[in-house]
Formats: C-alpha cells, structure tokens, sequence
C-alpha cells in the first residue's frame, strides 16, 4: 500500500490534472476510453460503467468530461452553431449533453457514501 494519497483522474486524456498531482506527491490512476501518452497509470475503461465505491480509498478525484459541446454553443461562426445543441434545448437533447457531468456527479455521490459508511 503506497503510504501517498491516491488520487482519480477520470477523463485523464493527455493527464493534465495528473501532472499537477503527480508534482504534488499524489498515486495517480487516469481513466480514459483512448491510450494517450499518459503520465500516470491509466486504465482504459468508460467511466459511465465505473461505480464510486470502487474509490472509497481516494483522497481526491477530479474529472474532466469532454465539453465540445458547450464549447460550439460559445462560439460565433456558423460552422460551431450547426454542430452545437441549442443552449435552450430540454428533454432528451439536454439529458444527452450533460450525461457525463452527471455520471461524474454520480460517481462522488457514490465514493462518498461508501466513504463514510467505512469510516464509522
């Protein structure tokens, strides 16, 4: 057991956050669907099929969903608009675009549940 703190990267891509973690004396691990060059150790696995108790032993996770998306609802050119989902949108559309901010909230919902049923 390292005796660092363990930290989660979900989302990692390129390890970002990782970088700043690993500096700081943080056990890293990323989670990714594509093998980047990644600093720390990364296991490629979608994060909507993680469970947060499996991070019960974490001191942080941070995530970094993709935000294209929003990213095209910011921009001016016409190109953007065509690809973006309308900042208005409701109903499914809506559910689509935050789907993997929620599963992020999700996952600290679960981690912290079994965070605290384990510490009593």
């Amino acid at each position: 057991m390292s005796a660092r703190p363990l930290a989660i990267d979900l989302f990692c891509g390129l390890g970002g956050w990782t970088e700043g973690l690993l500096a700081e004396g943080y056990d890293v691990i990323g989670f990714d669907i594509e093998r980047r060059a990644y600093p720390g150790r990364l296991i490629l696995q979608d994060v909507c099929s993680l469970h947060g108790s499996q991070f019960k032993d974490a001191a942080l996770i941070v995530a970094s969903p993709p935000c294209q998306e929003y990213s095209y609802m910011a921009m001016p050119w016409s190109k953007a608009k065509a690809k973006a989902i309308r900042a208005d949108t409701t109903g499914e559309k809506l559910a689509a675009l935050n789907r993997l901010f929620n599963e992020c909230f999700r996952i600290q919902r679960e981690a912290s549940l079994y965070f605290w049923a384990g510490s009593f």
